[in-house]
């Protein structure tokens, strides 16, 4: 009988070819083609007759005649039939997922689901298998899916109780019951042939893991994990291709890690908390085309039809369920990667690839809950099913994959998630059954691997964590999700978030808590005639009329003497360009990069040792850890106040630290406090001198009042000589006062050469980079003195290039030394050196490390109105609310008991 099966399908090859040659010959001379009905009485056997005559696949034969497809495959026509042998039947009855022992005992959807799932309504070969055609274009060794016959309708579950998803959209069902469709699209088959094998450069140890252990010949065609024993035999009407094993048709990935939550299975094993996890981004939706369609063929049916689908950007609905199960106008917050239940899920192709999700088990998630940074989510949530969906959301993404092809096991140590992190998945930690085999699952959209290992996404390790999980972080978890544009290709991203998910790099991130964020002093409404401060309040999302949660700003009127805050509510600002502006900058100022204990100082003013950090904003903190960690900005020094640590969270990439209270900036500038101190008036009083039309300008009208000109945003030191210093300076003819600059007639050159020379002395004391006293250190530093000659200097600066100042720094010391000419003759530099003074030798006032800083605005203070809309240069003037801060850079200061001169 073997034989004559062989010699019968020989045969047929060469009837196909006479047929076709014998079809186009007839056409070109007779108008009706009848052999669309009827069979041509000189062909060879159909694949109806090939499988009767063979007499071993009376089974298919069974489900052929049952189904009422006879006629369809004994006709000419182009299909593809993949067929199991009664003796792998014998062998299904004995062990399936139905519990059937014989072929009386299969349900109509049963036989409907064996048989459609095994044919292909085109005809393809083996090798034909590994092409697809797309858009004309074939596409050669790179398909591994194809539709089927099979129809949804086939099976439609009738599901109630804890067969239904725990959750608000399916809580209806619960008693009542529905009909419900795990996805409205036909299944695909899944199948692995060489060409697309070897196209991919997956491994014979690939084909292991994903098939359950089976191992492979070079030539060898798996569908699913069913190897075809015997292929590409031709009939007149299509190909059969012979299974080792009856083909089951498999579920799709959703159901899959559903089914595998069942009791039973060990926990090591299962993964019903996943499952549960997923399942809150679905819902029911009435599917008006199925339900009339199953009607028509099932008159007795009069109930509806629903589909499962999941809130997803591919292959899933973007919309929430109407009351009615219809897709509603109002967008769902919440969405997955993809539709794990989509059946037809594709990218570009349904052939080309398919998705891929790594699924950790009940006891890997158990695990991570009570454990390191999972901890955390634990002490915040207490359970998985009390993390909300938006917390949920960035975890599940992470083990989900768009790529089957970029996701087998030789590809793993490659592997990034959707935000371009590492994925760190290793072969031992797929889950292995009792005999060995790896736990994996090809359904018809993608594999799933189940893992012992959970695979938190960076929101969760990273500084941002802490802020993420809090429920008393609102605002600043906000102003870190704020959105940007990206400018070249128009894409959203939110940028703080991206950068503090950062896990190459390292952060001290400081989050003032909801509670005691109403003290923000606005630099812009400190510098207007009606000073204002600022109370951020976070609004959740208004169930009614569907309000996006967002940040508001309330404006408050503000004593800048007494420090007292109005009661009275000014103005109340929702503006999101005002809120980012000045959201970012607080988080700008919040954050430090690398670790904190760069610059430790002990101060002798007050016997405590202090760590001083710039933030990514530019300013300088101080952190003193004596009894609690307190964390001071320059106006937190000024006013003697101080953030307190509340709760430290050691993350991958860094440290958060909730704090009581925003840090507060200096809102003193270099101008106003170097106006403000008597023991600094004499050298103010020859920075403030500079001819307002010269072109050089120490000062400029900006910021809160005025600021250095020629600071960028950055930090920077200044040195300030004791006014009996400038004094002796003048007497020696070291500097040349103003009065007698002024007196100079405008037409001298001279004068010109004595400004230049004065402006030239007066910014060689503001020197790039911020040091302290009490800091140990030894370098050389620039100034802000661009030298203009070619007289070598002490540390070889070459004309045109800024001038130095070295310095030297102890626990009880800071030295500067100047960059001072070369004796022509000797060649030697003078030793010339000033010393940081930790009390004025007049009135004893502390006048070292202090913090002051400069605002750029992107408008004069004078543009603005004030708060409360009044006041303004001019009726363009433009309101608060449109205020933004552009830069800003800060400065340490401190008084010296000499001059710096490089002469």
């Amino acid at each position: 009988m073997k034989n004559h099966f062989i010699k019968n399908f020989y045969r047929l090859d060469k009837l196909l070819i006479i047929s076709i040659i014998g079809i186009s010959l007839l056409t070109s001379c007779v108008d009706d083609y009848n052999y669309d009905k009827i069979e041509p009485s000189w062909l060879g056997p159909n694949i109806y007759d090939s499988l009767e005559l063979n007499g071993h696949f009376t089974n298919t034969i069974k489900l052929i005649d049952d189904l009422g497809y006879t006629e369809v495959l004994k006709l000419t026509g182009s299909k593809t039939l993949f067929v199991a042998s009664d003796s792998s039947f014998n062998e299904f009855y004995k062990n399936n997922i139905w519990g059937v022992t014989s072929y009386d005992e299969l349900s109509l959807a049963q036989k409907k689901s064996l048989f459609n799932f095994s044919m292909i309504n085109n005809p393809f070969t083996v090798k034909k298998l590994s092409n697809y055609n797309s858009g004309g274009v074939l596409n050669e060794g790179t398909a591994m899916r194809q539709r089927t016959a099979f129809s949804p309708l086939d099976s439609i579950p009738f599901d109630s109780g804890d067969q239904l998803p725990a959750s608000k959209y399916w809580n209806y069902y619960n008693l009542k019951g529905i009909h419900i469709l795990k996805d409205n699209s036909a299944k695909p088959i899944v199948y692995f042939t060489k060409e697309f094998l070897t196209k991919y450069s997956l491994t014979d140890e690939d084909f292991n893991i994903l098939s359950g252990g089976q191992t492979r010949l070079p030539d060898d065609v798996y569908i699913f994990n069913n190897k075809i024993i015997k292929r590409d035999i031709r009939c007149k009407n299509g190909y059969i291709h012979v299974l080792k094993s009856v083909l089951v048709p498999p579920t799709n990935m959703a159901q899959y890690i559903e089914e595998n939550s069942n009791p039973n299975i060990p926990s090591n094993s299962r993964t019903s908390i996943f499952s549960k996890l997923l399942d809150r981004f679905s819902a029911p939706y009435y599917d008006a085309n199925n339900t009339v369609l199953y009607k028509i063929n099932n008159p007795e049916f009069t109930d509806s039809i629903f589909v499962k689908k999941y809130f997803a950007n591919n292959g899933g609905v973007k919309f929430l369920p109407t009351s009615d199960h219809l897709e509603s106008a109002t967008p769902a917050p919440n969405l997955l990667p993809f539709d794990p239940g989509w059946n037809g899920y594709s990218t570009t192709a349904l052939e080309a690839d398919m998705a891929t999700m790594f699924v950790p088990t009940d006891d890997a998630m158990n695990a991570y809950l009570n454990s390191g940074v999972g901890l955390i989510l634990k002490n915040r949530f207490h359970s998985w099913e009390n993390i909300p969906d938006v917390i949920i959301l960035p975890f599940l993404k992470r083990h989900m994959r768009n790529s089957f092809i970029a996701s087998v096991p030789s590809k793993f140590s490659k592997m990034v998630d959707g935000d371009n992190y590492k994925l760190p998945v290793e072969i031992s930690q797929i889950v292995k059954t009792s005999t060995g085999e790896y736990k994996t699952y090809t359904g018809v959209n993608g594999e799933v691997y189940v893992t012992n290992t959970v695979y938190p996404p960076v929101d969760y390790i990273s500084v941002y964590s802490p802020v993420l999980f809090s429920d008393n972080t609102k605002i600043m978890n906000w102003a870190i999700n704020i959105t940007e544009t990206a400018a070249y290709d128009g894409s959203k991203f939110a940028f703080y978030k991206l950068y503090l998910n950062s896990i190459y790099s390292r952060y001290n991130l400081f989050i003032p808590t909801d509670d005691f964020f109403d003290t923000y002093i606005d630099p812009i409404a400190y510098g207007q005639d009606k000073p204002g401060v600022l109370k951020f309040r976070f609004r959740e999302t208004n169930p009614i009329t569907n309000a996006a949660a967002h940040v508001t700003a309330l404006v408050y009127t503000y004593d800048k003497t007494t420090g007292v805050v109005g009661t009275n509510i000014v103005d109340s600002i929702t503006d999101a360009s005002f809120l980012q502006n000045r959201l970012t900058s607080i988080l700008d100022s919040h954050i430090v990069v690398g670790n904190l204990d760069s610059i430790t100082v002990s101060d002798p003013y007050d016997n405590t040792s202090y760590k001083y950090c710039i933030t990514k904003e530019n300013d300088i903190i101080r952190i003193s850890e004596s009894n609690s960690m307190r964390i001071q900005g320059g106006g937190n020094v000024f006013k003697k106040s101080h953030s307190t640590v509340t709760n430290v969270f050691n993350q991958s990439n860094g440290n958060t630290y909730f704090i009581d209270k925003p840090i507060q900036p200096s809102l003193t500038s270099v101008y106003k406090l170097l106006s403000e101190t008597p023991e600094f008036s004499e050298f103010f009083n020859l920075l403030n001198g500079v001819p307002t039309d010269y072109v050089t300008q120490i000062f400029t009208k900006q910021g809160v009042d005025y600021r250095i000109k020629f600071f960028n945003a950055f930090r920077y030191t200044v040195y300030v000589p004791t006014n009996s210093a400038i004094k002796a300076a003048i007497a020696k003819n070291a500097i040349t006062p103003w009065e007698t600059i002024n007196a100079m007639a405008d037409t001298d050159p001279a004068k010109g050469v004595a400004i230049n020379k004065l402006i030239q002395f007066l910014k060689y004391h503001f020197q790039d980079n911020a040091v302290f006293f009490g800091q140990t250190l030894d370098k050389q530093y620039q100034s802000a003195t661009i030298k203009t000659d070619n007289i070598p200097s002490k540390y070889g600066t070459t004309i045109t290039k800024y001038l130095k100042i070295g310095v030297s720094g102890t626990g009880s010391s800071l030295t500067l030394t100047m960059d001072s000419k070369r004796d022509p003759i000797t060649g030697l530099a003078p030793i010339r050196e000033a010393h940081v003074l930790t009390a004025d030798p007049s009135t004893g006032s502390r006048l070292y490390n202090i913090i002051v800083k400069d605002y750029i605005f992107d408008k004069l203070p004078s543009e603005y109105k004030n708060i409360d809309g009044t006041g303004g240069t001019g009726t363009a003037s433009a309101l608060f609310n449109a205020s933004g801060i552009t830069s800003s850079s800060s400065t340490v200061i401190h008084q010296i008991d000499n001059v710096l001169t490089f002469e």
